[in-house]
Parts: structure tokens; sequence; C-alpha cells
């Protein structure tokens, strides 16, 4: 877990071609939810990751991450925001809220993050995952809906930001279900992480 973090924001429905891809309706504005820093998880390189298996399909949704300090982007990551997609979709159905979709162990994963300065024009820069060697997700954060400077004053109208607080940006097209023994790899700039799902469930 990162010191310091109070919390994990994260914007759904912020690339248009994920709301595609869902067959749903566009909002006004994109989703926030949040998430606690006890689903963290650094990815180390080649490591191995447990996920919760027996609670059903869990969906990969790849994702730019900031790291703040004073509302501003100090730090840069790729994650994933992992989604129980069957149990999202039925509490949607219910009109219920996402966390039990949204909140389980290991259920936001994320690189090292590295300083700003890092990066070339990282806006432009392509962001990549693949799994078990085929590209799944390809993107850039210029195509997302939000430039990085309205994400945050967004959020800074409903919750309060902290130091240390990350904000996963949200999916481009391309998710998916994941299956144990996956090998995941994750490419953004000078970030080349690679880790393996575990067969066993958490």
């Amino acid at each position: 877990m990162l010191c310091g973090m109070d919390k994990i924001i994260c914007l759904g429905k912020n690339y248009q071609d994920h709301i595609a891809e869902m067959k749903e309706a566009a909002p006004e504005k994109p989703v926030l939810f949040l998430k606690p820093p006890s689903v963290f998880k650094e990815i180390k390189n080649d490591t191995t990751i447990s996920l919760p298996w027996h609670r059903g399909v869990i969906h990969h949704e790849c994702e730019v991450v900031f790291k703040l300090y004073k509302k501003n982007i100090i730090g840069l990551g790729l994650g994933l925001d992992l989604t129980l997609r069957e149990t999202q979709k039925e509490l949607k159905t219910k009109g219920h809220p996402w966390e039990i979709a949204k909140v389980f162990k290991n259920s936001a994963l994320c690189s090292p993050i590295y300083g700003v300065r890092d990066f070339g024009n990282w806006e432009e820069m392509p962001f990549t995952l693949k799994v078990n060697g085929e590209t799944r997700q390809e993107s850039k954060l210029a195509q997302a809906i939000l430039r990085p400077n309205e994400m945050i004053h967004y959020i800074d109208q409903y919750f309060p930001l902290c130091d240390g607080d990350l904000i996963f940006t949200g999916t481009p097209a391309g998710v998916g279900p994941l299956k144990p023994n996956d090998l995941i790899e994750l490419s953004f700039g000078p970030i080349q992480s690679r880790f393996q799902l575990a067969a066993n469930h958490e």
C-alpha cells in the first residue's frame, strides 16, 4: 500500500469507445466511485497475484493512474481496475451501488508510480494491456472524455482531495475476462510491468 493514501478515486465511462462496447447510454459526466487503500496492490515484476475466482467472472479495465499532491499530478502509473462483471450487472439492474463488484482484495492493481518528469508528452503516449501476449487494450489519455485538469476539478466538487490520493482515470474499449494463470503485461512510457494471476482463488 502506498504510504499516506487516503483513497482511490475511479472514473467510470470516461472513454466513448468503452461506453459503446458496454452498450450503455453516455452519462452527462463520467461516473465517480471510490476504492479503499486496502484493495490496492502495487505490481512487482514476475510476482503472482491471487483473485477471488469463486465469486464469478473478473474483468480487466486498464487505466492511467494519477498520484496527487496539493491537487496536482506528481506521478503516473498504469493500473487495472478489476470488476466482478456479473455481480455489477446484477447490482445495476436492481439500482444498487457497485461497491460489492468493485471492492475486493487486489481489485486495484497498479504499476510502480513514476514522476511526471520521467514521461514525455504523456497525454499522447500510448498505454497497453497484454494478456498472454495478446493486446487486449490500447489507447492514450488524450482520447478520454475529460482532460486531466478537468478530471481533478470535477472530482474536487464532490470529494475532498488528499495528498497521496490516486485517481484511476477510466478505461478504453477492450475490457474482458481474466482467467487463472493468465500472464499480464502493462506498458506506458517507462512503465513495463509483468505479473501472473494465481491458479488458486483469494
